[in-house]
């Protein structure tokens, strides 16, 4: 974790095909305020896949630098996000008893885990499982079902995964380069959390980031 006096800072790190982005963010009542940010031109890459390790790390380092003079603290801990063509996305449904007749956030997590227990290539890693929503019994469409009562609970997930040699090569850049990585993180789902209201998501809307080297589509409905 990266220390500014007391106060809680999170890191961001995003290495792009042409550029590296870190932002530091200090964490204020459940909000972030941005207190610095480093960008360097990104050698190393190719269509967001690490080519050149030593490249990489060095242009890492040369951002993480630059957002720690502008924020005033040493960076150990990063979130990365992970973007590309080997990014594969797919649905998934998971199906279990609800123990004590009523819906617990036990029951949640292991439905979710029922649903994530799906053959996948052995060159892929799951990096995120997303809760579309939930079913009770035969009433569906439920987004969050703690506390309801029923004897069946159902689970539709959106399963994201990624090459595990482009994830491991992330990392292990994060690491040479000095830095701890907390969690591997869609660049889409970062961006909808930073720029998309809730009204938006709701409703429907689709998320394109354009980069120097991939161009990444999300699309979001109902939440």
């Amino acid at each position: 974790m990266a220390r500014h006096d007391t106060a809680e800072l999170i890191v961001g790190l995003d290495i792009g095909t042409t550029k590296i982005c870190v932002v530091v963010g200090e964490v204020n009542d459940g909000k972030a305020e941005i207190i610095g940010m480093g960008v360097h031109p990104s050698i190393g890459l190719r269509k967001g896949v690490v080519v050149n390790i030593d490249s990489t790390v060095k242009s890492i380092k040369k951002a993480v630098e630059e957002a720690e003079m502008m924020a005033n603290c040493d960076i150990s801990t990063v979130y990365v996000g992970i973007a590309g063509s080997h990014i594969k996305g797919f649905n998934s449904h998971g199906l279990i008893p609800i123990k004590n007749e009523e819906v617990t956030r036990d029951d949640i997590g292991r439905v979710v885990e029922a649903a994530r227990a799906v053959p996948i290539p052995q060159d892929q890693k799951i990096i995120h499982v997303l809760p579309q929503e939930f079913t009770v019994d035969d009433q569906s469409g439920i987004q969050d079902p703690q506390g309801m009562t029923g004897v069946r609970l159902e689970a539709d997930v959106h399963i994201v995964t990624g090459a595990s040699t482009a994830i491991h090569n992330i990392v292990k850049c994060c690491n040479v380069a000095g830095l701890e990585v907390a969690n591997v993180v869609l660049e889409q789902l970062a961006s909808a959390a930073a720029i998309l209201t809730p009204e938006e998501l709701e409703l429907g809307v689709a998320l394109l980031d354009i980069g120097g080297g991939t161009s990444d589509l999300a699309i979001f409905f109902e939440g």
